[in-house]
């Protein structure tokens, strides 16, 4: 089966519109998925009656949230993008569409309805094919494996770029992508390790830290208890039973403590759940974890006790019986070995913990580089707020006269300096696919290479609203929106490019789509006003301005060469999943949106504004997803950096216990108060130093594992010195001050109570 999604829709409800998504399928779309219909059918094959009213399928969560759970809804009406639609089955619960994370759908219509219904389906999108706008669920025949269906699919695909005469067809490599369904996100084999194994490794470093630390604990505890335990063995106590003891009290502490890092889990996901994506569609991920989830933490729970519990309790039984039932025994001087297991404990706690730093350091730093994403234009007073007035049932003239009069009255409002219509905004996540540019030379002559730049289509007055510099040239008029016109504009960056120590005002340059099989679209499915004019072929365009460059996606660092087309609002009849956004610029402490509502009202009450925000609001939304990601990584490398110290810290207050009369002795002997900071904090800083460099080579190998992983969004270099040197000095300097805590108190030891214990 082939469905396009996502596809936006207006539905009109108690004489109020509302903007839903859904999906426009084929009718073996939900026998492929398997699902069967909770309430009514689900599409017949059958050819639908000429003058009957198309059937709409709901979601469950639809027909609770806005038709109150009738059970009789079946056969009755609504409107659809104004056009009466009959209601033939409600779908199962939670069942929100074959891509229900990237694309959930709340109405599912039959792909063959009008154009009115669905713009995607307009005869100029019919005919281009180089839109991707049908996705592909196929489910194997279990006696046909993975490989041979690839090859089916790919072989079928390079017969219809031969067929149409795609300009891309002598491209060599596979044409399709074969991924397996069922999943939260559709990812390829070669995007798991991000998803599964970098998680799993973060975490298993925090979770190394966390058991060392409290195996040290237990050392400690089980080393205090050694005559106790001398005393049970004397005594016929089995060395089985002591150690079952022993990890009993682990065991005991890891039950505990599952169920609390589960709910807090649970806390911590509905949060991140809750997330708005910085994208046109509505991305639904739940990330609330489930019963396996709770399975897991307690299995690995369990595992991590019985580790923790098992050496320290390998080690207590195994003490010398005849000397540690001597009286006073515990008084002789023991050799102290600087290569312990208590410090092997501390040494791996060090190292993970600068490594777990210095990776989320790496992670963080370079999600902070994109925070300066409004570089470029001036986001202050600025809002903006969307239109759909095809999908909410005009004609693609009465669109475009609505959007006409709609700007000339919100520029003739009071506090208004300024407004423009746009399909795109200075910060968006839209997927630009981009196009290719060949720079004519002075002879109008085409060299062969082309250019990749990002395109954008914008209406008069945009770059004077958003704030936006024309460096030189123009920017766009009345008669480039008429599309009389081949006028474009560059951004810097795109000029410097395409016509390096040259003025590009006045030059020719000749244009391509970008993006193989993909569209102009901002995402699947998408099609924008210009889209059909570079359809198929390359076109002379003639470059009108340039302007200055603006920070795009989610690496503010990044200048990508841009083109700007005009807005063609008498082709509107295929709007982008954004709609067509006014974007106005106020004057300051004033609020616009309102007056604009307003406006729109009183033109026609029928037209839905949706999205409405200011700027500000705007590019917060965008950077939640970064700020989140930057704070989880945060915290990670500090709990484990505290950790460690902690750990670090209780060794050598342990080590200031095994040795008091020891410093005692040689503070009666004459040793000053510097000679036993130095006698203490010389094992703290052996085991500072040897974590360090152990943590900086394992490091030093994950950063550049993960250079290749996320050049797109952890654009810092992976050997910045503020990493490779701040790093290791923070961890050094914080495992010292553990150190020196219980070495000071070391140094306040009496040696007359100290000689009165012998």
């Amino acid at each position: 089966m082939v469905y396009v999604a996502p596809v936006p829709f207006s539905v009109s409800l108690g004489g109020r519109s509302t903007r839903v998504w859904g999906h426009l399928v084929t009718p073996s779309y939900f026998t492929t998925l398997g699902v069967h219909a909770f309430l009514g059918h689900f599409f017949s094959p059958a050819q639908t009656p000429p003058n009957a009213s198309p059937s709409v399928i709901l979601s469950q969560r639809f027909w609770r949230e806005y038709l109150a759970s009738n059970p009789s809804i079946v056969g009755r009406t609504i409107r659809i993008n104004g056009h009466p639609c009959t209601i033939t089955g409600v779908a199962p619960q939670d069942f929100l569409g074959a891509s229900p994370a990237m694309f959930p759908a709340d109405l599912w219509l039959p792909v063959t309805v009008d154009a009115t219904f669905a713009p995607e389906l307009g005869n100029d999108a019919l005919h281009r094919h180089d839109l991707t706008m049908f996705q592909m669920v196929a489910r194997i025949r279990p006696s046909v494996t993975e490989t041979a269906a690839f090859t089916a699919l790919n072989a079928a695909a390079q017969q219809i770029a031969d067929t149409y005469g795609d300009p891309d067809r002598n491209r060599k490599g596979p044409r399709v992508t074969l991924l397996d369904g069922g999943k939260v996100l559709p990812l390829r084999k070669q995007d798991l390790p991000f998803f599964k194994d970098f998680l799993l490794l973060l975490g298993g470093l925090l979770l190394l830290i966390a058991c060392a630390n409290v195996t040290n604990m237990m050392l400690a505890r089980a080393a205090g208890r050694r005559g106790e335990f001398a005393l049970r063995l004397a005594l016929g106590a089995g060395r089985v039973r002591l150690i079952r003891q022993l990890l009993t009290e682990p065991l005991l502490l890891t039950a505990c403590t599952a169920p609390l890092a589960f709910l807090f889990s649970l806390w911590i996901m509905h949060a991140l759940s809750s997330l708005r994506m910085p994208l046109p569609i509505p991305i639904s991920l739940n990330l609330l974890p489930d019963w396996r989830a709770l399975a897991f933490t307690c299995v690995l729970t369990g595992l991590a006790g019985i580790g923790i519990g098992l050496a320290p309790a390998l080690n207590a039984t195994r003490a010398d019986l005849v000397s540690a039932l001597k009286q006073g025994s515990g008084a002789h001087l023991r050799a102290h070995r600087a290569i312990s297991l208590r410090n092997a404990l501390v040494l791996c706690q060090m190292a993970a913990s600068l490594a777990l730093l210095v990776v989320t350091g790496y992670m963080s730093i370079g999600i902070q580089t994109t925070i300066g994403v409004q570089q470029g234009f001036d986001p202050k007073n600025l809002y903006l707020i969307s239109l759909d007035p095809v999908r909410d049932g005009f004609s693609p003239t009465l669109a475009a006269s609505f959007l006409e009069k709609l700007l000339r009255r919100v520029q003739n409002l009071p506090g208004i300096t300024s407004a423009c219509l746009t399909d795109t905004l200075p910060v968006s996540l839209d997927g630009n696919p981009g196009v290719f540019v060949s720079a004519f030379g002075p002879s109008n002559e085409t060299p062969p290479e082309s250019y990749w730049a990002r395109h954008h289509i914008v209406g008069r007055g945009y770059f004077e609203t958003a704030g936006i510099h024309i460096l030189s040239g123009r920017g766009f008029n009345a008669q480039d929106e008429a599309g009389t016109t081949t006028a474009v504009i560059l951004s810097q960056k795109a000029a410097e490019q395409f016509f390096p120590g040259q003025d590009a005002v006045g030059r020719r340059i000749e244009i391509r789509n970008g993006a193989a099989g993909g569209g102009l679209g901002a995402m699947p499915g998408t099609i924008d006003f210009r889209a059909g004019v570079l359809a198929q072929g390359a076109h002379p365009f003639q470059v009108a301005g340039v302007v200055a460059n603006v920070s795009e996606d989610l690496v503010a660092s990044k200048k990508h060469p841009a083109v700007y087309f005009p807005l063609l609002i008498a082709g509107a009849s295929q709007p982008s999943l954004r709609g067509v956004t006014l974007l106005v610029r106020a004057a300051p402490g004033l609020d616009p949106i309102p007056p604009i509502r307003r406006e729109i009202s009183a033109l026609d009450a029928n037209v839905t504004p949706f999205n409405a925000t200011s700027m500000t609001e705007h590019i917060s939304q965008f950077m939640s997803s970064l700020t989140a990601a930057t704070w989880t990584y945060g915290v990670m490398g500090l709990f484990g950096l505290v950790l460690a110290s902690v750990g670090l810290a209780g060794v050598t207050a342990y080590s200031v216990a095994r040795r008091a009369r020891e410093i005692g002795i040689r503070m009666a002997l004459g040793a000053q108060t510097h000679d036993v900071l130095r006698l203490v904090m010389k094992q703290g800083a052996a085991l500072v130093a040897l974590g360090v460099a152990s943590g900086i080579a394992f490091a030093l190998a994950a950063i550049r594992a993960l250079s290749a992983l996320f050049f797109t969004v952890a654009s810092v270099q992976g050997y910045d010195p503020l990493l490779l040197l701040g790093a290791p000095s923070l961890l050094a300097a914080i495992g010292l001050i553990a150190c020196y805590i219980p070495a000071r108190r070391s140094a306040r030891i009496d040696p007359a109570a100290t000689l009165r214990t012998e």
